[in-house]
Order: structure tokens, then C-alpha cells, then sequence
């Protein structure tokens, strides 16, 4: 048994990492297990946006010990072909690997003092009056006053004590992806990230995300609506996407069967309860995504954080729900009503890139809310004054359906 420790991380991912670090440096002792040994791989685009950046500037300032591939432009295709690029002074966002992005986040949290248990896979965990106990498979028993569950959409600590009971399938998405190395497979385009809406006519993505020596390239969709827009199995989906790239000259070389990684993603907001008693959820165990872009690693990071805040002040579960719904939590409702409201007509987002292309002050719009740089509230706003019309109705729908 593994005891004497102030609180324990279950999961090494963003969100376990960032917690870890936060509580270490407020002088907490901190246990954090998972399931691999760093640095190990993550499914994921590996996409992180200027606010990331600008809300951990420790991170940004520790960015230059790894690879990074700044992107200053998004292409956006919609079905039916229209197709819109934005251009940004800026970069929209930055390129990295998650297995690399990871292990240095484990090491900033080591740094502070964190210390980490590798090949520590939990099976099960219980709460007591004292605190919470947990089992991996291997046999080892770990014990806490409190866990943070970081281990992602399928958490086991959320599953076993009661918090998430299960995902509806029109709040979890399947992503089919491959991270290939460019001498084997590459994007032409070596400076945009290529995003295409509702590949197959299904209610979800298409991507190229483009990094230094690397090439991550995947489509996504709706569980609800995955078999809707394809009757075959994830791989041949994903084999026949990356075919239909390279007829159309946007990638060059031969996938990687080995790389192809498919995973979940949970895209229905978040769970009804992310803190009780001993334990909190953080990141995609708490269901931390943005409903629309999917983007996950902002949001592990800040419910990292916060959790970390909200121990060392109390500990308060409490504290906790009341830190994110405040920093986030407009976001996580808005970004569920936008997704449901785009994917709902598809002849929508043929009109959204068409609208983009003829009226280019929408393109600033569309990314400042594509990398988090303003919230919806304040894109939809600005639209209605561009557009008072258009933006009235969407905000007579927003009003009504945004619960």
C-alpha cells in the first residue's frame, strides 16, 4: 500500500499534470499514476490555441524544449465543396506532439515536487470516511484524502464511484486518426490547417493538422451518427479519407496502418456532478470539451488547474463547480447549442464558409471564436451589429435552445 500523500492524480494527461503541478507548488505532496510510462503516446490533433498560452505562461515559456509548428492559417471546407482560407498576423495555433507535449508537462509537475507512478492502471476505487482508495491491476493499492480523476472519457475513478454512469451516444464523438511521420506521409500545405465540416454528410470533422516532421490527419463524428455516415469499420473509414486527400493532392507518401489510433471524445459537456466529497474530475473525465471544435487540452488545463486551486483553499467541491462554471462554463453550454445548431441543417455551414468568403470582417470573427481568443456571447454580438437580421434570429434560437 502507497500512503502519506496528500492527494493523489489518477491519469498524467493535461489535466492530471497541470493539477499536479498547481497543488506541488502549493506545498502539498502529490502522487500521480498512469496507466504508461512517459513519454508515451496520446491520440489527439495536438492543437494549442493562443489563450492556452496565454493562460500558463509557464507552459509557453517552456515550449521551446520540444517541437513546435506555429499555424497562421485555417482552410474550412463545407460539404458541397465551398471552401473558405483565414488568414491570421498571429499565430491561430500551435502545432505539437502530445507525446511530447505530455511528458513535459510530467516533468514541469515533477519539478515542482509531483511525484509519478508508472504501469499503475486502476481497476477499481472506493470512498471512505477518511478517504479514497485505489486499485490497479497489477495489485498495488494506492490511498489519499483526495483523488483527482484525469484519466479521461471513460474514467474509471468517474465510473466507479457513481459520477458518470454512462455516455449517451449523441455526447461522445469517435475520432479515426493517424500521427505519421512526413517522410512517410506528408501535408502539401505544410502552413494551414485544413478542417473539413461534416465529411460524409455526418454530423462531425475531417482534418489535417500539419506538424514539424509529422503529419496528423483524421475524421471524426458523432457516435449517434457514425454509422449514419459510414457503414464501415474505423479503419476503413479513416483509409478511405486519407485516399480521398492524397486523389486530391492535399497529402503526398502512404499512411501508416501502425499509427492509425482511434478514440473517444466526450462532446456533450460537462457531467451533472464533477466534484463530491473527496474527489474531483477533471479534463475529459469531467466531460471538459468544447461541444463544437472538440478542442480538450485548454479545458483539461484549466479544470486542472482549478481543481488544484480548489483543494488547496478548502478542500471544496464546491469551490471547485463555482471556479469552472465561472472561467468556462458559458463556454462548455454555448459550444453544445452551436454544434447541435450548425449540424442540425448541414445547408448551414455551406452558408456559414459562404458567408465568410464574401464578408472577410467575419473571418477574424470565426477564428477569434475557433481559438478561444473571444467567447461566443461576444462573436455572436459583433455579428448581430454586422448583421442585425441573420444574428437576430440566431440569437432568438440561442435564447430558446441554449438549455
Amino acid at each position: 500500500m502507497t500512503a502519506g500523500f496528500d492527494a493523489i492524480i489518477v491519469g498524467g494527461g493535461p489535466a492530471g499534470s497541470t493539477a499536479a503541478r498547481g497543488l506541488a507548488r502549493g506545498g502539498a505532496r502529490v502522487l500521480v499514476l498512469d496507466r504508461a510510462a512517459f513519454p508515451r503516446n496520446k491520440p489527439c490533433g495536438g492543437g494549442l490555441t493562443r489563450r492556452a498560452l496565454k493562460r500558463f505562461p509557464d507552459v509557453e515559456a517552456a515550449l521551446p524544449r520540444i517541437s513546435t509548428h506555429p499555424i497562421r492559417r485555417i482552410y474550412m471546407e463545407a460539404p458541397g465543396g465551398a471552401s473558405v482560407v483565414i488568414k491570421t498576423a498571429e499565430p491561430t495555433v500551435v502545432m505539437v506532439r502530445r507525446l511530447q507535449f505530455d511528458d513535459l508537462l510530467m516533468k514541469m509537475a515533477r519539478e515542482a515536487g509531483a511525484e509519478l507512478a508508472e504501469g499503475a492502471d486502476i481497476t477499481r476505487a472506493s470512498e471512505h470516511a477518511s478517504g479514497v482508495r485505489l486499485e490497479s491491476r497489477d495489485g498495488r493499492v494506492f490511498e489519499a484524502p483526495i483523488v483527482v480523476a484525469a484519466d479521461g472519457v471513460y474514467s474509471t475513478v468517474a465510473r466507479r464511484l457513481g459520477f458518470n454512469p454512462g455516455w449517451p451516444r449523441d455526447r461522445v464523438a469517435i475520432d479515426m486518426m493517424e500521427e505519421t511521420p512526413s517522410s512517410r506521409l506528408r501535408a502539401v500545405d505544410q502552413g494551414t490547417l485544413w478542417v473539413s465540416f461534416a465529411p460524409g454528410s455526418g454530423h462531425g470533422y475531417g482534418y489535417i493538422f500539419p506538424k514539424r516532421d509529422y503529419v496528423n490527419v483524421g475524421v471524426g463524428y458523432l457516435v449517434s451518427s457514425f454509422k449514419t455516415a459510414s457503414p464501415e469499420p474505423p479503419r476503413a473509414v479513416h483509409e478511405a479519407f486519407v485516399a480521398g486527400l492524397k486523389a486530391r493532392g492535399l497529402l503526398e507518401g502512404e499512411a501508416d496502418r501502425s499509427s492509425f489510433t482511434p478514440y473517444q471524445v466526450p462532446v456533450g459537456g460537462p457531467l451533472p456532478t464533477t466534484a463530491r466529497g473527496r474527489v474531483y474530475l477533471a479534463g475529459d473525465a469531467g466531460g471538459f470539451v468544447n461541444g463544437f471544435s472538440a478542442e480538450g487540452i485548454y479545458f483539461a488545463m484549466v479544470t486542472g488547474d482549478l481543481a488544484a486551486r480548489a483543494i488547496l483553499e478548502g478542500p471544496s467541491p464546491r469551490l471547485y463547480e463555482r471556479l469552472w462554471r465561472r472561467e468556462i462554463g458559458a463556454e462548455m453550454r454555448d459550444s453544445r447549442f452551436l454544434s447541435r445548431y450548425v449540424f442540425a441543417d448541414l445547408s448551414r455551414v455551406g452558408r456559414l464558409v459562404r458567408g465568410v468568403r464574401a464578408y472577410p470582417p467575419l473571418a477574424g470573427l470565426l477564428a477569434d471564436y475557433a481559438t478561444g481568443a473571444a467567447s461566443y456571447e461576444t462573436v455572436r454580438r459583433k455579428f448581430i451589429l454586422k448583421f442585425p437580421r441573420i444574428g437576430a434570429k440566431l440569437a432568438v434560437r440561442y435564447l430558446t435552445h441554449r438549455n
